[in-house]
């Protein structure tokens, strides 16, 4: 195949892409509905305010291989289909993906046997497998994973940033098959320049071996520039986008009600976010857990929010915040029966393991830990609990890791104690009772695990 590559949409995502991939070599149809821009891009004008955007398509236009159309025929000669359109909200603030469906039915008559066919524009999970894929197939005649491959590529393009561009910004992938996953990866690090990086190699390299785990983190490294990151699913791979950007609107919601809370309290929250700044750990990523302990975590928001009351104002957000991270050990709870249902095994008289007691990772500090409330969650509900810590002892109902296991059904993990985790590790789970798992910390490795055990995560499988 000639690999040559369309882009439906050049607006502030598809042009620069479109231009990269110009002037990486590719022969590149550029489409959109848009005359005025087709017209002004024809004449080697850009139509998108953007210095950044200007350099490549200069870079482009010399390069000789970018073809800017309001004909969709031209798509003819192409096998790789970069969708970038806008995918907006209506007027009822829910998902409008009918521009999305629109480029889809656009490129259609011209996918043939081993396409490739990547959505970059911004959707929610299970869109392409439940809408694009098969209008594809339908509008194609052609299989899914047998006669072309879908994959998500999520846009991360940031209009005004002259360093992070369309050129260098990390990106991750996520297809309907693995081959699909790592053929769109390939192609994305041919433009980009980077390498082909797992998922899992990015958390291995993002967090310590066995996580922090409540919110405090180590100093991260970076992920190389241009890289390709391939996600577990092409779900996966649609939420990153949703989720990283609800991360950032929910921490801008934040700082808008530090800023009412400064307000009341006669504070520069300016002043007060750049003395923050300056610490130089517990910034994130910040993963999910069993819950939120220790001494600055679980109490300062509430010192916080007390003296934002006192002065008017109540926070919402902390509340919320706090609500959630108290809940959290209820729920790790919640999801062992759950886990034990499944099996038709009750959680009442069920010998459980309860792994942690500290509040986090290699400390000897039990304060505010979410242990306690997962202890008095599982004895609510009649469990037999068997306690182990390798830090903190005056809990302990055994004085192993193997005695406190055995003869249990299930396993909750509360602390990632590094070296209770490599005990944990060498434990032989095949010849045990041991029939669920709960990673609190999410920091197992559940390859390790034999098959006819059920594991969960906190939000992960």
């Amino acid at each position: 195949m000639s690999n040559a590559v369309a882009v439906i949409g050049l607006g502030y995502v598809g042009l620069p892409l479109a231009c990269l991939c110009a002037h990486k070599g590719y022969q590149t149809v550029g489409f959109d509905l848009n005359e005025n821009a087709i017209s002004k891009l024809s004449n080697g004008e850009c139509h998108i305010r953007d210095e950044v955007v200007e350099k490549l398509l200069d870079q482009a236009i010399k390069s000789e291989n970018f073809l800017p159309t309001l004909d969709p025929s031209r798509l003819n000669s192409c096998d790789i289909f970069l969708i970038c359109v806008p995918t907006p909200v209506n007027a009822a603030h829910e998902p409008d993906i009918e521009p999305l469906l629109g480029a889809i039915k656009s490129i259609a008559p011209f996918v043939k046997k081993g396409a490739l066919v990547v959505v970059e524009s911004t959707v929610f999970p299970g869109t392409c497998e439940d809408f694009v894929k098969p209008m594809l197939e339908e509008l194609t005649g052609l299989f899914c994973d047998e006669d072309f491959d879908l994959a998500h590529c999520p846009e991360r393009v940031n209009p005004g940033d002259v360093f992070w561009t369309s050129a260098n910004i990390p990106r991750v992938v996520g297809a309907t098959r693995q081959e699909g996953a790592l053929r769109a990866a390939d192609f994305y690090s041919s433009i980009l320049g980077g390498s082909v990086i797992d998922v899992r190699d990015v958390r291995n390299s993002l967090r310590p071996k066995f996580s922090v785990g409540d919110g405090n983190t180590l100093n991260t490294k970076n992920v190389p520039l241009g890289s390709v990151t391939v996600m577990r699913s092409i779900r996966d791979a649609e939420a990153v986008k949703a989720m990283e950007n609800t991360v950032r609107d929910v921490n801008i919601a934040f700082v808008n009600e530090l800023a009412k809370i400064s307000d009341v309290l006669d504070l520069d929250v300016v002043d007060i976010i750049d003395g923050m700044s300056t610490k130089p750990f517990g910034k994130g990523p910040f993963y999910p857990g069993a819950g939120v302990g220790g001494h600055c975590i679980a109490v300062d928001p509430e010192w916080l929010k007390s003296a934002s009351i006192k002065a008017g104002f109540v926070p919402q957000l902390i509340q919320m915040s706090r609500d959630t991270n108290n809940h959290m050990p209820e729920y790790a709870v919640q999801v062992l029966q759950d886990l034990l249902n499944e099996l038709s095994l009750p959680l009442r008289d069920a010998k459980v393991a309860v792994l942690g007691v500290s509040y986090k990772a290699n400390v000897d500090d039990p304060r505010e830990s979410p242990f306690y409330a997962v202890r008095e969650s599982l004895m609510k509900k009649g469990a037999i609990i068997n306690v182990f810590d390798t830090w903190v002892s005056q809990e302990n109902t055994h004085q192993s890791l193997r005695l406190a296991l055995e003869d249990c059904v299930a396993v909750i993990v509360v602390t990632d104690h590094a070296d209770m985790m490599e005990d944990l590790a060498r434990y032989d789970f095949e010849h045990s009772c041991i029939k669920v798992v709960v990673d609190g910390r999410n920091a197992l490795d559940v390859e390790m695990l034999p098959k006819s055990i059920l594991y969960r995560g906190i939000g992960r499988r």
